[in-house]
């Protein structure tokens, strides 16, 4: 446990695996021996595309010398190849076809017909912290040829919002890294490890989530976001640094590189080296800089007006954080940017109130709605009914029968029943509704949509609530499966429904 800086079960499971055994678990044997299968099925798959590599795979070659890569770093990270052909994988392992299906390497389309996910690729296997093979990204050699990199489809032993490209590598290489680098892609990740930089990790296709925070905390306390310096490095970043705040208490720092335009951490280290690349790490933002910055940028913090705001928008980001010398830290710097005291601050952040007696009792005005995507779609349902009969083809009322749909899907009903219904009959419905008063804010709350976006904001929200409520499904199911096992009926559901969102 100490070695590995893990806890009991993590340890347990990691020597599990060293030895070739299953950690049992009440009432999952079963469920084990499947999860174990399916390891075994994608560790030789590696192998057989580690293989094709060597003996079929000079294109591949070509490519990855083409980048700077060496035999060893190919070697230490299982590279390999798929190679063209429609149907190798199925001609290899002629006995799996159901779980090359159900990991993913096997796509079964809607007329029945069963061909290989990978083929002409150079190919990653991704692994678990624990060193097993759970999925693979495989990048084009074709310039014809879409995506330009594809991820294995999430299965019941991979979840990409839960895993980190190149995590293993580092641990395997020392327990407690004295800081880690979140870059883009795996690519990223392999070039930096070819100019002696082994502490790279990336996401899967996923913004960085809070779990990947916190499985990265417990190995190093520092990390550095590595991204491009455009807006949508810089958005990347940000959602990095939301996921960072409930660790800040724990000692975690985190800081932010932005890459010159033009390049990614690949070209940037090829084009500068190891040591140059190093000293743009030592020179990276801090994530208080950062934090504070952004949020005051395009902030008047002359007036008292643009300091409320300030305020305002860093609050609930800083409630976020557990208490402690960071966040104080932070809230210090906010006073200073403010002219404001900082227990003053302490106050209005968490909510507290100046004790003083008040000359006039007065009602406590309302909290402000804050915008979401599920606020925004009742509210422009209420305000512009006419919304349904021109988004109707978009919306599936079964994909969104859930509690926490429930003021959406019963609007969406009303108007499904009677598509001519106004704003007033529609907020009449829910006067005996402990609903109603929320419902009357909405039909008046400022969307902040602008006129001619109304429509296409409505269509993009239920699409994504669709799809938030098919990925709450899937999860479930995944979750099931882990725990106690799946009905038949349940797996071909699974599976019909991962195959459907990857396909």
């Amino acid at each position: 446990m100490n070695y590995l800086n893990q806890g009991f079960i993590d340890a347990i499971e990691t020597l599990a695996t060293r030895l070739g055994l299953t950690v049992p678990r009440d009432g999952q044997a079963e469920k084990n021996n499947a999860s174990q299968d399916l390891y075994k099925l994608l560790s030789a798959i590696s192998l057989y595309y580690q293989k094709q590599l060597k003996h079929e795979g000079q294109l591949a070659i070509n490519y990855l010398r083409g980048r700077g890569l060496s035999g060893d770093i190919a070697k230490l990270y299982q590279l390999g190849y798929a190679n063209e052909g429609w149907h190798n994988l199925e001609k290899a392992f002629p006995r799996n076809q159901r779980d090359l299906i159900t990991t993913g390497m096997l796509i079964k389309n809607d007329e029945g017909k069963i061909y290989d996910r990978y083929r002409n690729r150079v190919m990653f296997p991704i692994h678990d912290r624990h060193g097993r093979i759970i999925g693979f990204g495989g990048r084009v050699l074709s310039a014809d040829q879409k995506p330009k990199y594809l991820n294995s489809p999430e299965t019941v032993i991979f979840q990409k919002s839960r895993e980190l490209y190149g995590l293993h590598q580092i641990l395997s290489q020392k327990k407690s890294p004295e800081y880690i680098i979140i870059v883009e892609g795996y690519m990223d990740v392999i070039a930096l490890a070819q100019h002696g930089i082994m502490n790279a990790v990336a996401t899967l296709g996923t913004a960085t989530s809070t779990y990947h925070i916190q499985l990265l905390a417990k190995h190093t306390k520092a990390l550095f976001f590595c991204f491009d310096g455009d807006n949508a490095g810089r958005q990347a970043a940000w959602r990095g640094l939301e996921s960072s705040l409930p660790q800040l208490h724990q000692g975690l720092d985190a800081s932010f590189m932005f890459l010159p335009d033009g390049h990614d951490p690949d070209s940037l280290v090829r084009a500068e080296g190891k040591e140059n690349f190093l000293n743009r790490l030592k020179q990276a933002t801090p994530l208080h800089r950062f934090f504070l910055d952004t949020l005051a940028k395009d902030i008047n913090l002359r007036n008292p007006a643009g300091k409320t705001q300030l305020i305002n928008v860093t609050k609930p980001l800083l409630q976020k954080i557990n208490e402690g010398s960071y966040k104080q830290l932070l809230i210090d710097d906010l006073a200073r940017m403010t002219h404001i005291e900082s227990h003053r601050l302490n106050q209005l952040i968490s909510d507290q109130q100046v004790t003083q007696a008040p000359a006039v009792t007065q009602e406590k005005p309302k909290t402000a709605l804050t915008r979401t995507p599920m606020r925004i779609a009742v509210a422009l349902l209420l305000q512009n009914p006419e919304i349904y009969t021109k988004s109707i083809e978009q919306i599936d009322l079964n994909a969104l029968n859930t509690k926490e749909h429930e003021i959406l899907l019963k609007l969406l009903q009303q108007l499904a029943a009677n598509p001519k219904t106004n704003t007033a009959s529609l907020i009449e419905t829910w006067r005996d509704h402990h609903y109603f008063e929320f419902i009357n804010r909405l039909a008046a709350w400022n969307h902040q949509v602008p006129e001619q976006e109304l429509v296409k904001e409505f269509i993009d929200i239920i699409i994504f609530l669709q799809k938030q409520n098919q990925e709450l499904i899937i999860r479930q199911l995944i979750d099931k499966s882990r725990q106690q096992g799946l009905t038949e009926t349940e797996r071909l559901h699974l599976q019909k429904m991962l195959q459907e969102r990857h396909v």
